[in-house]
């Protein structure tokens, strides 16, 4: 997801969704990654029920004020299930994977079928801290910008209701509004959330670009710098990328963790929006998604019909 309330650069940008089952229920774990760089124009995993935030570390005294932002990430699940798990002792998990994904090919694989669509009042809010941010949880996006000054100032970005109205309209379904300051450049630990999915045929790669401080523009070509993956539990084909993890995978996150994923890197230009895999397509070890709008964006908006389609196996050196 490349959504910010105010102005940033993201590059170098690992996410991706894949299904685990945890304590027999199953569960999507999106996980994501960038780096955060200054804009040029100018923790214990928790359940929202018993999420505390710790204290704030000596080193956010020393950043500037005024340079608050945040990443808006779309969680498409039910509220109660919801879980931020704690990745601070696995600062390379995604690298792993990312490099996973990029081992030499050698032979090629065949690929079919198609990407598919998605099959008022206040809610809930949790407040928490993990690494270089901020985070709130909130049920319904259009509560953001009234508990927003509730943030650190530090980190408290400028906020246009109208993003969170959209988002809330899009998607229909909480969201992680992870706040931070833009002096804190460089690689945050990866932020991974575990919930109980809406859409559960479906493995939602969120992608959808907007750091302009303003709602995002459906009908822009975007350039798309992400290395995209996805998984299952479940998956059943020989075509997969084998992870090796370089940092031990604490006995905590273990259940959410999957050493089997399909993914790619692009660099390109595309129309604005998710990436759409069919659950039941990855499973059989194919990697094929459609480029879509979120599940309740306006109707009627011209779509290219861009997909991120790998069709070389992939190759395990270890």
């Amino acid at each position: 997801m490349c959504c910010s309330a105010w102005p940033a650069l993201f590059s170098r940008t690992i996410t991706g969704t894949w299904e685990v089952l945890v304590e027999d229920r199953l569960m999507h774990v999106l996980l994501y990654q960038n780096r955060i760089g200054k804009p040029q124009y100018s923790g214990q995993w928790a359940t929202p029920q018993t999420a505390q935030a710790p204290s704030a570390k000596p080193a956010e005294l020393e950043l500037a004020e005024g340079e608050g932002n945040c990443l808006i990430i779309p969680l498409l699940g039910h509220w109660n299930s919801i879980r931020l798990l704690n990745t601070f002792d696995t600062p390379n998990l995604l690298e792993d994977i990312s490099k996973a994904i990029e081992m030499p090919v050698f032979r090629g694989a065949p690929v079919a079928g198609a990407g598919g669509g998605w099959g008022g009042s206040k809610g809930g809010l949790v407040f928490l801290q993990f690494d270089i941010y901020d985070i709130v949880i909130a049920e319904n996006a259009c509560d953001i910008p009234a508990v927003i000054k509730e943030i650190n100032p530090l980190k408290r970005p400028k906020t246009n209701a109208q993003v969170f109205s959209v988002l809330d309209e899009w998607y229909g379904c909480p969201v992680a509004v992870c706040c931070f300051n833009n002096a804190q450049s460089g690689d945050a630990k990866p932020l991974a959330f575990a919930f109980e999915p809406l859409y559960p045929d479906t493995l939602v790669v969120y992608t959808l670009d907007g750091h302009d401080g303003k709602p995002p523009a459906p009908n822009e070509i975007v350039t798309v710098d992400h290395d995209i993956f996805v998984g299952s539990y479940l998956m059943n084909s020989d075509q997969f990328a084998a992870v090796k993890y370089t940092d031990e995978i604490p006995d905590h996150l273990r259940p959410y963790i999957l050493n089997k994923v399909l993914g790619m890197r692009l660099h390109e230009e595309m129309e604005n929006g998710d990436f759409v895999f069919q659950t039941d397509q990855v499973r059989k070890g194919l990697f094929q998604g459609l480029r879509a709008l979120p599940p309740f964006a306006p109707s009627g908006i011209k779509r290219e019909g861009h997909q991120a389609v790998r069709q070389d196996a992939y190759t395990s050196i270890f």
